[in-house]
């Protein structure tokens, strides 16, 4: 028996050898059915972060789980598995996250994920959702995501995709998740972008989510425009854009303020680039005081400018409107004040000039046009005093015919001491007293011409008052000068005419200025003096208001007392007369044909004339007589024949007045037996032999 014990014995080390290659060989199989089985059954039971090794056919448990129940389920779920006899637990639970978040930020091309993830399988389809986002995005963090405990119920791995999608959107912005809460920022690149933002976010958010943040900035504008207008039914709208934050709340607020029970119409929407907040509301509140004010109104900005439009229903509110303009938000300025003031009708305005400065009164057509005429009388009348009542008022002339009328004007009243411009609609007048002679010639030329565009030109200018008024008739060698004042252009121009008349020959000098203050019956004085001085070889009469001196030398010495008593006859009342009067030296004596030259001269420059029906010699004649009769007493030993041929003469009208001439010359100291008036037909056509006739309107003067 022993020695079949040690036979046995040594067959036992070949035997464990097949039995360790036999139990080898079977093991394996079975691990790899146990393994793929176990892999399969985590899966259907949703554990999939679960793995099963396997040594023979006991069971190794290893991963992170999310919660112990998971822990639990897993070890039960495996020990029911076929063919499992033992089930080792060695998983873990992951730690646990509070608040478990989770961030996706975009920058341009670049997606950068960071938080937390419930599981490898979540990190790999959050991964893939934004590998998807763009054409060309570039992805980091997502192999740094940390699994964690905390997850919040609900689709974690739908609300990251949600928000991955909405970034798409936008170029740059942030997704955040803090346990049920999503937020999300960034700038849309549009408006379109801003409101499919909003509205997406706000309404598909996936279910146990809720939106704790929308911080999408919209996009910024410039200009940053705001506008509110009152509408014919009383309401006001609002466009443009409003800051972002809490400013529509108090815009709101101030449009009830400024416009009470108005229905407000917001089509306002946010945008990013305004102005600060803070100046802004304070700019947008000035501007609705205004729109107050007007009925039909509209108050704009635009960036950092204000303008304001409308009608100003009255004086009241068009001052506060315009006195507004003074005190503008810091920082803001107004471009535009396009206000209607109240119409009125009529649309009067006026200037006056007085001794205590000059007065605007009644209305201008805006603004600037007041601005313009102000300049005007400041620089019409420097250093003098002007006090400004206009105001502004619609319904009158255009603005730029009312300025060119009115400075118009006021260039002709600074030549008035004192007078007026007023304007009634379309018709201007000028009214008042001029400065001086030169000034009143100087606005009756300038009104003389056509009137400003537009309006019509009314005038009653005068001249200027003097005293003495004084006027004087000198006349020399070298002719006639009127010098002093005339009261009138007509008169002026009547006392012209007739020193060209009775002045034969001589050139009249004018100096003389008009003016005001002349003693009544002066044109007549003038005419009296002018015709007496026309007699005298020189002298002058001068008038000193109602005082005449005439001084000088007749032509002959019979002419003095004819002179004087004709000077006082002629002179109407209330003049005085001071007559001093010389008689010229005799001539020197000269022959016929040099007496005839000199008679022929006068008649070629002067006319004898006579009453109309009659044989009187007019009285502006006289000064021509006087001087032929001085030229016929220098050829004592000549005869002068006379004759008359004029056509309102006939044979016996001729015979009166040649007789008339004779008397005349003979009264003057011509002999009468030298005077001829034989009408023989001889004398009426002479041969050249005889001396030369003279003719002067019918009389014919022949020297013999």
């Amino acid at each position: 028996m022993m020695c079949r014990w040690r036979a046995w014995w040594k067959g036992l080390p070949a035997l464990a050898v097949l039995v360790v290659v036999a139990v080898t060989f079977a093991r394996a199989p079975v691990e790899r059915d146990l393994t793929d089985r176990a892999e399969t059954l985590m899966s259907m039971i949703g554990e999939s972060w679960a793995h099963a090794r396997f040594e023979g056919r006991n069971a190794l448990l290893e991963g992170e789980a999310l919660s112990e129940e998971a822990r639990i389920k897993v070890r039960y779920e495996l020990g029911r598995l076929s063919g499992v006899r033992v089930v080792e637990d060695r998983t873990t639970l992951l730690p646990e996250r509070r608040p478990f978040t989770f961030a996706a930020i975009r920058d341009g091309s670049k997606l950068h994920l960071e938080g937390y993830v419930p599981s490898s399988y979540a990190r790999r389809r959050i991964a893939e959702a934004a590998a998807a986002m763009a054409p060309g995005i570039v992805v980091t963090g997502e192999k740094d995501l940390v699994r964690a405990r905390g997850v919040p119920a609900g689709d974690f791995i739908g609300v990251v995709a949600f928000g991955i999608e909405q970034l798409a959107k936008m170029p740059a912005g942030r997704i955040t998740i803090s346990d049920d809460s999503f937020s999300i920022e960034g700038r849309a690149p549009d408006f379109a972008s801003y409101d499919a933002l909003e509205v997406t976010v706000r309404s598909e958010l996936p279910g146990d989510f809720k939106l704790a943040r929308f911080a999408v900035l919209p996009p910024a504008v410039s200009p940053f425009i705001w506008s509110a207008a009152r509408e014919a039914d009383g309401g006001v709208t609002l466009a443009g854009y409003i800051p972002l934050g809490d400013a529509r709340r108090a815009l709101l607020d101030m449009v009830r303020a400024a416009v009470p029970g108005a229905a407000i119409s917001d089509q306002l929407r946010l945008a990013d680039g305004a102005p600060p907040t803070e100046g802004w509301l304070k700019a947008v509140s000035f501007a609705l005081g205004q729109l107050g004010r007007l009925p039909d109104g509209k108050v704009a900005l635009s960036g950092t400018t204000i303008t304001i439009d409308g009608t100003a229903p009255d004086f009241a509110a068009y001052d506060a409107l315009a006195g507004a303009r003074r005190n503008l938000p810091e920082g803001y300025t107004l471009t535009r004040f396009a206000v209607e003031p109240p119409t009125v009708d009529p649309f009067v305005w006026g200037v006056q000039r007085t001794a205590n400065g000059v007065r605007l009164t009644g209305y201008a057509p805006s603004e600037e046009a007041k601005r313009l005429i102000l300049d005007s009388v400041r620089g019409n009348f420097p250093g003098v005093p002007a006090s400004d009542e206009m105001r502004i008022a619609a319904g009158g002339p255009p603005a730029d015919e009312w300025v060119a009328a009115t400075g118009f004007g006021l260039d002709q009243l600074s030549r008035l001491r004192q007078g007026a411009v007023r304007g009634t609609g379309t018709t201007l007048s000028v009214s008042g007293e001029a400065l001086d002679s030169a000034a009143f010639v100087a606005v009756r030329a300038a009104l003389e011409k056509s009137p400003p565009r537009g309006l019509t030109l009314r005038s009653d200018v005068r001249p200027p008052v003097v005293s003495p008024y004084v006027f004087s008739l000198r006349k020399d060698a070298d002719g006639l000068t009127l010098s002093g004042f005339f009261p009138s252009p007509t008169e002026h121009e009547r006392l012209v005419e007739a020193a060209k008349v009775q002045f034969v020959g001589a050139r009249v000098n004018d100096v003389s200025a008009i003016a005001q203050g002349a003693p009544q019956g002066f044109t007549a004085a003038v005419m009296t003096a002018m015709r007496q001085l026309s007699r005298l070889e020189v002298g002058e009469a001068r008038f000193d208001d109602g005082q005449l001196k005439v001084t000088g030398a007749a032509f002959y010495a019979e002419a003095v007392p004819s002179i004087e008593a004709l000077l006082a006859e002629g002179l109407p009342s209330g003049f005085t007369l001071d007559v001093a009067l010389d008689v010229m030296p005799a001539p020197a004596r000269v022959d016929a044909a040099t007496c005839q030259k000199t008679i022929s001269q006068l008649l070629e420059k002067g006319t004898v004339t006579f009453e109309e029906g009659g044989a009187a010699v007019q009285a502006s004649s006289l000064g021509l007589l006087d001087q032929i009769a001085a030229a016929a007493a220098s050829c004592p030993e000549a005869l002068i024949e006379i004759s008359i041929r004029q056509p309102d003469a006939g044979p016996v009208e001729a015979a009166a007045r040649a007789q008339t001439l004779v008397r005349y010359l003979a009264a003057a100291g011509i002999a009468p037996d030298r005077l001829v008036t034989d009408e023989r037909r001889a004398l009426a056509v002479q041969s050249p032999a005889d001396s030369v006739a003279s003719t002067a309107g019918g009389v014919r003067l022949i020297v013999r």
